[in-house]
């Protein structure tokens, strides 16, 4: 009884309070980037927080696509949310001079994701199954989080139901991907901190999920609105700042 006590004041963090946790994280990163010089040690530390929202958020798109009723209008959502976010992503990332078909935000990668998760699920014929998930990933090379977050929705959403397998997953592809950003920069540790230390925090503050939603229809809304808005607000105040 007691273990069984303790484990529940351990995964204390509900689905909506990681969530936030994402948002925050998110923020304290676009700031950093807007406003902070990336080498160096405030910057470090801002986009090593950032970098929790990525694959929290990729971890609830496996979630979703487990417990969603109607797989259909999650993917609609989604894709709605995708054409909200792109002018205000474009603005941020162009310095408000310009609005591009690319780059696009990380919405359209989790929307990816979401479907290439689908795809790994209902698909049986081997040789199409692959092209597609292949196919999906790759079309988010313009997008934020390019990649990597399709390949970590699958990871979490292929081994969901066995933290272990998640993890272990999890961590091998963060690893190759530290070694492949180490062939880029060499050892620039602004950079590569972030990526290091990252992936230990996400999997710290996802083992105190305890499996509950937690807050109320318009809070689990919350990471869609948010992520457009805080673009047009930190976007806005760098223009004021030094244009």
């Amino acid at each position: 009884m007691r273990t069984i006590i303790n484990e529940i004041k351990l995964k204390s963090l509900s689905g909506n309070t990681i969530k936030i946790i994402a948002i925050i994280a998110m923020i304290i990163d676009h700031v950093g980037w807007a406003f902070v010089d990336t080498d160096s040690v405030p910057a470090m530390i801002m986009h090593t927080i950032g970098k929790l929202t990525g694959p929290i958020m990729c971890y609830y798109i496996a979630e979703g696509n487990h417990f969603t009723r109607n797989r259909k209008k999650y993917v609609d959502r989604l894709a709605l949310f995708v054409l909200i976010s792109h002018i205000p992503y474009n603005l941020f990332f162009n310095y408000g001079r310009e609005i591009t078909l690319l780059p696009t935000s990380v919405i359209f990668t989790l929307l990816c994701g979401l479907l290439a998760l689908i795809v790994y699920e209902r698909v049986d014929r081997k040789l199409l199954k692959w092209f597609l998930i292949i196919s999906l990933v790759g079309v988010t090379f313009w997008s934020d989080w390019s990649l990597w977050g399709v390949i970590f929705v699958l990871c979490f959403g292929i081994f969901y139901g066995n933290k272990q397998k998640q993890w272990t997953a999890y961590l091998i592809l963060n690893c190759i991907k530290v070694a492949i950003i180490f062939y880029g920069v060499g050892w620039n540790y602004y950079r590569l901190v972030p990526v290091v230390i990252s992936p230990l925090l996400v999997v710290a503050i996802l083992n105190l999920y305890n499996g509950s939603k937690g807050g109320n229809q318009y809070t689990r809304w919350a990471f869609y609105v948010i992520y457009p808005l805080q673009f047009l607000l930190i976007g806005g105040l760098w223009l004021l700042i030094y244009l």
